[in-house]
């Protein structure tokens, strides 16, 4: 008998892992990859096109939300696979860089998984798939870039409001979607006009706000700021013109202690003169504000009652518990300075309005701040019958100022309606490329098929019949075909004015292609086990 037979190693058993940890490799993870992605597809995919559905999404707190917007779907989704987490993230990124496209993402990202996981199973390399898929990818950009893509004039408004129609809903009436394209391009432009050109300030010269009451066709466009707070004195001034502006983020009223502390007074007297002496530093903060001939006070803190009676007395009005964006709105639009001391007041701080005046909205009371020297810092208020659909309209005006902002950054435009992704499947196609190289590239070209078969599902219509239609329009040299939802027929994309931003689209797809080369390189998944709450914590919770 051989010793060296005789005296074979011994395993010892350790535990890697913590103790209800879950693991899953290779083929079983990216299953669950997979399952995880359909999910999430499964969710907005109905949500792609013009003619997509909307969805009801109940918080943990009972707060409905009804939206057909692929973002606000996701954002109001509780996800915990990370596979799905990682789609979702890679939605809220393209949603905050673009504002536009994310559905577009979603879907697509599930495609190309979809059809690299077949890839697979066929015994290709993820490596083979990823690279020939960048390839691909490129090819299909540049080919959009130089021989689809027309150069907007951004002094077009009529071009750019055929734009912005693209973007609404055809499931609105008409008069809706032409009176929310109308509002956002007359913003945009304004900018434009006084050269706010660098879009990442948009934001702080445009403000949206949404007042439910009324109807649709009600929402404005001002030319100032419009803040949901009224004047806080009956008897101060609901009206002033040539308004002579303060920003203050300080209280105009007694400062409190950081301590708790009790006061004891031995008689009447010493009480009339702590309140005096209370009285009396109102009236010096006052006394300071009316001494620079300000006749208009906006307080992102809080202002004494007493305070409140001197201003009325002196005829300023004022406005309490600001928000800071509106504060930092005010200073950009009025010129004036925000201050935080009220001895650094003083008249070089100050701002100036053509107009500040209280209206009722809605059977609630707004403040105006109209007629400033920066008459770029402008407000959109929404309207609506209620809240569901004054939200609703919102993030459409949202999506339409997106949509126009991503022309600003790249004035290129592609033909919409499945027409940009036809061109891409037959340039896809022309390669002609054999071997494994070339059943990768036909995998990306059946992504961007399915792609256009669903827009056209979520239009009632016969996908295959439809796309194949579209394809023989392509083939005949139409590159600009596209599917009408409105008509539910192959039109040319030019003359019906279904347009899409061309960056809306490269970023989409780039995301849609990063984020599934993330899932398709996944090969395990190590999930630890949940943390289990304090000892007495579960008897307590009950």
């Amino acid at each position: 008998m051989s010793v060296r037979g005789s005296s074979s190693p011994r395993v010892i058993p350790s535990i890697i892992l913590k103790e209800g940890s879950r693991r899953s490799c290779e083929k079983e993870a990216q299953l669950y990859n997979l399952l995880a992605s359909e999910v999430i597809f499964e969710t907005v995919r109905t949500a792609l096109g013009p003619l997509s559905y909307s969805k009801i999404i109940v918080d943990t707190f009972g707060d409905t939300t009804i939206t057909g917007d692929g973002a606000t779907i996701l954002s109001e989704l509780e996800v915990e696979h990370p596979a799905a987490k990682l789609i979702v993230d890679a939605a809220k990124s393209q949603n905050k860089e673009v504002g536009d496209g994310v559905t577009t993402l979603v879907v697509l990202t599930h495609l190309l998984f979809k059809e690299a996981d077949l890839l697979m199973k066929q015994g290709i390399h993820p490596s083979i798939i990823l690279e020939n898929y960048k390839a691909g990818m490129v090819r299909v950009l540049e080919a959009l870039r130089n021989e689809l893509a027309t150069r907007v004039d951004l002094k077009n408004v009529d071009l750019l409001r055929r734009i912005a129609l693209s973007a609404i809903p055809l499931s609105l009436s008409n008069e809706t979607r032409e009176k929310l394209a109308d509002i956002s391009v007359k913003a945009v432009v304004k900018l434009l006009e006084k050269g706010v050109e660098n879009t990442r300030v948009f934001d702080e010269y445009l403000k949206t706000e949404k007042k439910s009451g009324g109807t649709v066709l009600d929402i404005q466009l001002i030319e100032g700021v419009a803040l949901d707070k009224e004047i806080v004195h009956p008897a101060m001034p609901k009206r002033i013109e040539n308004a002579k502006i303060a920003l203050l983020d300080l209280p105009i009223e007694v400062k409190k202690t950081e301590i708790d502390e009790r006061l004891k007074f031995s008689d009447a007297r010493m009480i009339r003169e702590f309140l005096k002496m209370e009285q009396k530093m109102m009236s010096d903060i006052v006394d300071k504000i009316a001494g620079l001939g300000v006749n208009v006070v906006f307080v992102q803190k809080g202002i004494d009652d007493f305070a409140q009676y001197i201003l009325a007395k002196k005829g300023i009005m004022a406005l309490r518990r600001v928000k800071k964006s509106d504060m930092e709105k005010l200073a950009l639009a009025t010129g004036a300075k925000i201050v935080s001391v009220i001895d650094d007041l003083s008249e070089d701080k100050l701002g100036f309005a053509g107009l500040v005046e209280e209206r009722k909205i809605g059977g609630e009371k707004w403040t105006f701040v109209e007629k400033t020297p920066n008459n770029a810092v402008q407000t959109i208020l929404v309207r609506g019958e209620n809240d569901k659909i004054t939200d609703e309209m919102e993030r459409i005006v949202k999506n339409c100022i997106s949509v126009l902002r991503s022309l600003v950054e790249e004035p290129y435009v592609v033909p919409g309606g499945g027409a940009a992704e036809v061109f891409a499947t037959r340039k896809l196609i022309e390669a002609g490329m054999g071997g494994k190289e070339g059943l990768v590239m036909e995998a990306l070209s059946r992504a961007f098929e399915a792609y256009v078969k669903q827009i056209i599902a979520n239009a009632g219509h016969d996908p295959d019949e439809i796309f194949t239609m579209l394809r023989a329009a392509h083939a005949e040299g139409r590159k600009t075909a596209c599917f009408d939802a409105s008509e539910g027929k192959i039109s040319d994309a030019i003359e019906k004015n279904i347009l899409d931003p061309l960056r809306v689209k490269k970023t989409a797809y780039l995301s849609a292609l990063e984020t599934a080369a993330m899932l398709v390189r996944i090969d395990d998944i190590i999930m630890a086990a949940r943390m289990k709450p304090p000892k007495g914590k579960e008897g307590e919770e009950e």
